[in-house]
């Protein structure tokens, strides 16, 4: 039986991936990218990633469609596998990536003495786990992981406001400043077009006609994180302090010293943050699960041991150290990843026109 998940669910999903992986790192480069008026960036892309959702959408009617899009076992076309075959490309791409990331924050900060390999073979069976539970597991996982990191990080520019200099934020805004903010949108797209990975759950979602709502909200709510995150960081640290930190996030909450006791929340912040990383990995990991299983005709849970196993050894593999990792994401990922995202979209557009007609074909024989 086809598992389904609620609007708000998705909802939570779509802010997940948006937030959870770019919180550890991206918040560097866009700084050091947008300088001052880096902070803006969020509320720019807002809109952009709207006029995606409603690309990918279009009317909110007659949406049956959605009801039929990749479905396991399905006939399908071969731009519907092609779709697929580029779709599981950009997954591998992004959980290579964002494993490795969260192995090497944990490496540093938490457990320093801990070889990488150990470190990877741990969190993937843990995400493991819970990717082989299917997308309600996965879903309930987040919904749960995430609200409570959201309550935290909404409170963040409280539990910093007297650290805050706005000395900081300035000069505000003018025209020198317009190719600044135009390479931070550049440098943060390809992260947060990272949206696009609902399409492979698009089929799951009851009722189906909230989808889209439902993908604005999250979006909204990752943004609205994310936003917090790097104006924080701007007020608090400057953007001095941020160029020459790997993880300003954590220095951001290392700040946070409310009374002479609790002047270590940044380990307890760190261990609320790190479920959600976990359930983003844990979605790809079954986003690749869906694909083989798209291309394979039926259930491939036999095989998502070795395949989560190879991927985290990949991402060991890959980068020579934390620097090498961050080269990867600062800047080939720049480009890679808006190509993968803009093709994606492309092809599912006919994909979605495929399906579209197949559904009005079925109606007319009944």
């Amino acid at each position: 039986m086809k598992q389904k998940i609620s609007d708000f669910q998705l909802a939570l999903l779509v802010a997940n991936l948006i937030f959870a992986g770019p919180v550890i790192s991206l918040p560097q480069i866009i700084l050091q990218q947008g300088d001052q008026n880096a902070w803006i960036v969020p509320i720019i892309m807002y809109p952009i990633l709207i006029s995606l959702i409603f690309i990918v959408f279009g009317k909110n009617k007659n949406i049956e469609w959605l009801q039929n899009v990749l479905l396991i076992g399905s006939k399908s076309k071969w731009i519907e596998k092609a779709f697929i075959m580029l779709f599981l490309l950009f997954v591998i791409f992004t959980i290579v990536r964002d494993l490795r990331g969260m192995i090497d924050f944990v490496a540093t900060v938490l457990l320093p003495t801990t070889p990488n390999d150990i470190l990877m073979v741990l969190s993937m069976l843990v995400i493991v786990y819970i990717a082989i539970s299917g997308l309600e597991v996965v879903a309930r996982v987040t919904g749960i992981t995430f609200s409570i990191l959201f309550i935290i990080v909404a409170m963040l520019p409280f539990l910093l406001l007297n650290e805050w200099n706005f000395g900081n934020l300035q000069p505000v805004f003018g025209w020198e400043s317009i190719p600044a903010i135009l390479r931070a949108l550049y440098v943060t797209f390809s992260w947060m077009g990272e949206i696009l990975f609902f399409l492979i759950i698009i089929s799951n979602i009851n009722p189906a006609k909230k989808a889209r709502r439902a993908v604005i909200i999250g979006t909204g709510l990752g943004l609205f994180l994310f936003f917090v995150v790097l104006f924080s960081s701007l007020a608090v640290l400057g953007t001095r302090i941020i160029r020459e930190s790997t993880y300003p996030s954590l220095m951001l909450i290392q700040q946070i010293n409310i009374t002479d006791f609790l002047d270590r929340l940044d380990l307890v912040i760190t261990v609320v943050w790190l479920p959600t990383i976990f359930t983003k990995v844990a979605f790809l990991l079954y986003a690749i699960n869906h694909c083989f299983s798209y291309l394979y005709k039926g259930n491939t849970n036999k095989f998502l041991f070795p395949i989560a196993f190879f991927i985290g050894y990949l991402s060991i593999l890959m980068f020579k150290n934390t620097m090498d990792l961050l080269r990867f994401s600062f800047y080939t990922w720049n480009i890679i990843g808006l190509i993968l995202q803009l093709m994606l979209l492309f092809i599912f557009l006919f994909v979605k026109r495929n399906v579209k007609m197949r559904v009005e074909h079925n109606e007319a024989k009944t």
